[in-house]
């Protein structure tokens, strides 16, 4: 933008032509957001579908711990285009594409904490050692970590959550090229 004098205390600003840029970035982003969308419910609709999926899988006879990892692996998926869609929407300026490693650790540590301790018999051996087999304990643990499907959209989501995108780069100029 240039800031020209129009009068003694006035300035006026002129629009230079960064119009070209900033659609742009605006159908880019509007892009990805419905391909999100569009992600997002296909996702959901295999998740919806995942015991007619199974009886479809069930002739091939693929062990259970991969049907087990298909099931995780699609309820992440949708988190993760969950998170992603939420910081398309946040429309955050960021000079260069990272994934924010601080993000995913202070949202995701827990989650993936609670996705391990599920599937291990630790917790339950150390149940089983200290409280004796105290009923009431042992039904806290069986319900806080049989959530295993929120677990792993959880963890999805702040997987997401910690991608930055800058989804217009900029021209490089070159010390051959002629400035304008």
């Amino acid at each position: 933008m240039k800031v020209t004098k129009s009068s003694k205390y006035t300035y006026s600003r002129k629009y230079t032509g960064n119009k070209e840029k900033k659609n742009g970035h605006a159908m880019m982003r509007i892009l990805l957001i419905i391909i999100c969308f569009v992600n997002i419910f296909l996702y959901y609709t295999a998740y919806s579908y995942y015991d007619n999926i199974l009886t479809a899988l069930a002739r091939y006879e693929l062990p259970v711990g991969f049907l087990t990892f298909l099931k995780y692996f699609i309820i992440f998926c949708l988190g993760f285009l969950i998170g992603l869609l939420v910081i398309l929407a946040m429309r955050l300026r960021v000079s260069m594409n990272y994934f924010d490693i601080k993000v995913l650790l202070l949202a995701g540590l827990f989650p993936a904490l609670a996705l391990i301790l599920s599937f291990s018999g630790l917790v339950s051996f150390l149940i089983n050692t200290f409280f004796a087999g105290n009923e009431a304990i042992r039904e806290l643990y069986y319900y806080f970590f049989s959530r295993t499907d929120i677990w792993a959209l959880w963890l999805g989501i702040a997987a997401g959550a910690s991608v930055r995108l800058r989804l217009m780069q900029p021209k490089k100029k070159y010390k051959h090229q002629a400035m304008d």
